[in-house]
């Protein structure tokens, strides 16, 4: 509930602060304080909420963590609702804001939503707003997903994730008013009249399309920094021998693996832990290290740097993550760990990391 109640509060700011800044001061902050106002208060958000949910505040990015394999599609709709949720209050409490002067009424003045067209801002055709909110939000997401990913360095994320804001909104508003985020327009449109419900549909299918391409980008790896094979400039010679290690010995503990689960008697206690045949199942994951900070995973005993690469792209940065897995989590990491295989039940990682969290 916690992430959800995150989500509500962070969609709730980017739509009262960004449209807030439109409707009340766009006369005097013009274009470019508009979109800074939207990237500023995603910028905040990420650093305040970024630790509870990874702040995605936008349904768009959640579709695009499923895609990307970081995100299970059932807590991706409890953040979609919390999102649409904290969206509409937030234009709600925009409007009754604005209506305490007696300048001001919708028709005039909107309430921030987007749209296309004749009247709306640079009377952009629906062909060219579809096209425009496609490629922003699949850029948008592409700098979400790699800002948050492995080797990335998490502490500057949600300041890159909110300048790639800034820029599209600079280019945007006077196209759309800029959407990129299904919550975003479906607050404001809600209020606004008929027209801007007609045109809502778009401001929801076609961000939804630019970052589910993301997602998949990311999900067939040509976009994710490679784990355990790549040399890093600036790596220590102790590092690089530790990876040569690795490699020398992935392909003896894949067969070692296969061996051990396929034998019928009980592995004794001073050998291996004796291997998961059940239905293995994903450990709940994170799409950044919480306060920004991931734990030294490399005090577990065989975990290296580029088995801490790896556990980090997989969504683990912490010792309490990996003292909850289950037998059956077990199971499944140590099927997703390329090229190191049954590397968490041979050394018990998660028995260890119960000492280390403790």
């Amino acid at each position: 509930m916690n992430k959800q109640v995150a989500e509500f509060i962070g969609t709730f700011t980017l739509v009262l602060l960004g449209c807030g800044a439109a409707v009340i001061a766009g006369d005097n902050i013009g274009l470019t304080g508009i979109s800074f106002a939207f990237g500023l208060a995603l910028i905040g958000m990420a650093y305040g909420i970024g630790a509870v949910s990874g702040c995605h505040i936008n349904p768009a990015v959640s579709l695009g963590m499923v895609a990307a394999g970081r995100m299970e599609m059932p807590e991706a709709i409890k953040y979609i609702i919390a999102q649409v949720a904290g969206a509409i209050v937030a234009a709600m409490v925009l409007l009754i804001i604005a209506n305490g002067t007696a300048d001001y009424t919708i028709a005039e003045n909107g309430l921030g939503q987007n749209g296309w067209g004749d009247g709306y801002l640079g009377e952009y055709g629906i062909i060219s707003a579809f096209i425009f909110e496609v490629v922003a939000t699949f850029l948008f997401v592409v700098v979400i997903l790699g800002a948050t990913g492995a080797g990335a360095p998490s502490a500057m994320a949600g300041l890159a994730i909110g300048l790639t804001l800034v820029v599209i909104h600079l280019v945007g508003i006077n196209v759309t008013g800029v959407s990129v985020n299904p919550a975003r327009s479906i607050g404001p449109a809600l209020f606004s009249g008929w027209w801007s419900i007609v045109q809502l549909p778009l401001f929801i299918i076609a961000p939804v399309f630019g970052a589910v391409g993301a997602g998949l980008l990311f999900k067939s790896d040509m976009l994710n920094a490679e784990s355990g094979d790549v040399e890093v400039s600036g790596d220590s010679s102790a590092l690089r021998q530790e990876r040569d290690a690795l490699k020398r010995e992935r392909d003896q503990l894949s067969a070692d693996l296969d061996a051990c689960r396929n034998a019928s008697s009980t592995i004794s206690a001073a050998a291996a832990a004796p291997a998961f045949t059940g239905q293995s199942s994903k450990p709940e994951s994170l799409s950044a290290p919480r306060g920004g900070v991931a734990d030294d995973l490399k005090q577990i005993n065989g975990v290296g740097p580029a088995m801490e690469k790896l556990l980090n792209s997989l969504g683990y940065y912490h010792f309490d993550q990996v003292a909850a897995w289950t037998p059956a989590e077990t199971a499944w990491v140590d099927d997703n760990l390329e090229g190191f295989k049954g590397r968490a039940t041979r050394d018990n990682w998660s028995s260890q990391a119960k000492k280390l969290a403790g």
